[in-house]
This record gives structure tokens, sequence and C-alpha cells, in this order.
């Protein structure tokens, strides 16, 4: 299963590409260990998770913008050995915008990659 999380750093020896002077540069972070807990989860009940703890926004409860992040038990920490995604290096951080991508399909249009996840939830 081919799955990871982004980072990013800002360079503050660069004055490109950032409206404080520092460039950004994208760090990946692979998925580690066995591809079981690879899975993003997007549950109604819960919220959004990529992996059990490597980036969660839960979004049924009364501080839906809090979200929590550990790297190293399922997703790689990266060159920097970071602790999360987050950059103040905590494991929680208060979201200030979320933004949620999707596709628009018609009736009987075929998805791109539909059948590339396995729901490991059921049976």
């Amino acid at each position: 299963v081919a799955a990871f999380l982004f980072t990013h750093h800002r360079n503050t020896c660069s004055n490109e590409g950032d409206d404080d002077g520092g460039a950004r540069t994208f760090q990946k972070l692979r998925k580690v260990g066995g591809g079981g807990m690879a899975c993003a989860n997007d549950n109604p009940a819960f919220g959004i998770a990529f992996g059990p703890d490597g980036f969660l926004i839960p979004l049924g409860r009364d501080d839906s913008r809090c979200a929590t992040s550990k790297l190293g038990t399922y997703y790689e920490r990266g060159p920097d050995e970071r602790s999360s995604i987050f950059r103040t290096g905590g494991t929680s951080a208060r979201l200030a915008d979320l933004k949620v991508m999707v596709g628009v399909y018609e009736e009987g249009e075929e998805i791109p990659y539909a059948g590339a996840v396995l729901d490991m939830t059921s049976g």
C-alpha cells in the first residue's frame, strides 16, 4: 500500500517563494511497518484519520479544529526526526483552515482508482 504524509519547512536563508522571506520545502513522510494501518479513514462518527496516529482530525467533537499527529509508529519521522507533522513540534495543533478536495462525477461515470483502496473495516 502506498501511503504518505507531507510536512513543510521554511528556509529562512532564502528570499524566494514566501511572503515572509523563506522558501518552502516539502518533505514526504512514507508509511513504515506493515500496510494494514496505512489506509486513510473518513468516518462520519469520528472524522479523518491517516493511520491510527499519523494525522487525525476528529470532526465529530466539540473542538473539531484540534488535530493530532504522531510520527514514528506508522509514518517515518523524516530527516529532521520530527515527532509530528506540525511546525511547532507538538503532537496537537489548532487548525486555522481545512480544505477538502473532491471529484464530481456524472451518474455512471467511472471514478479513477475507485477500486484501488480496500475497505479494511468490513467483513
